[in-house]
């Protein structure tokens, strides 16, 4: 029997989904099985929390157009300040997207050179705009979470206690089910159970293990 390709050097894979799709049980399942794993959005709440000049920008911008201060006395953003906004305003949800994303980048480029510097054969990336923002093609394979709608609405509300209307608002915004669909490597629905979503990134990790696929576009 032929051996399984060798696997490139630290083969990394991009997981997205949209809001309540279940990234996060996904990464479990994925930390399970010993991967080193990121955030995207660990990495933007760390750009609002520390990055100063980050601040500055986004604290200016919201006191002149919306007569706010989002800084809070611990010297954070308060974010869900900036969603009340942001998530009715397209030029406001612009210029955040236009300061924190490039700082998000920043952070991914030196995660990534370092799971390669350590060789670690296999990593993955959560980045929610992994196809938006253009950082699938940092990545060797993607993973798209998808579930329906009205199941992420209940998910949502459960979780967050987030309003059905507040929920599609936010929906509204990220890219469609069908579209992460078409772009993706690989398709993971989670519509049923944790244990069937743990199945079915078993079987991807097995497949991307026994073909891995080539470099990083």
């Amino acid at each position: 029997m032929d051996a399984a390709p060798a696997m490139p050097p630290c083969l990394l894979v991009g997981l997205t989904g949209g809001v309540g799709a279940g990234k996060s049980t996904a990464e479990q399942a994925l930390r399970a099985h010993h991967i080193p794993v990121a955030d995207a959005d660990q990495w933007a709440h760390a750009v609002l929390d520390q990055e100063h000049q980050a601040q500055r920008a986004i604290r200016e911008y919201f006191m002149a157009h919306h007569d706010l201060d989002p800084l809070r006395p611990d010297g954070t953003i308060d974010r869900a300040a900036l969603a009340r906004i942001v998530f009715h305003d397209a030029a406001a949800l612009a210029f955040l997207e236009g300061v924190v994303h490039p700082c998000v980048r920043r952070r991914a480029d030196a995660w990534i050179a370092a799971q390669r510097a350590a060789c670690v054969p296999l990593a993955a990336m959560i980045v929610p705009l992994l196809f938006e923002r253009g950082m699938d093609a940092q990545c060797q394979a993607t993973i798209a979470i998808v579930a329906p709608p009205a199941l992420r609405c209940r998910r949502l509300h459960a979780a967050r206690g987030w309003a059905p209307a507040h929920s599609a608002a936010r929906m509204r915004h990220q890219l469609a089910d069908a579209m992460r669909a078409q772009r993706a490597t690989y398709v993971v629905s989670n519509a049923g159970s944790r244990d069937a979503l743990g199945r079915a990134l078993h079987a991807v990790l097995h497949d991307l293990r026994r073909h891995p696929p080539g470099p990083a576009r």
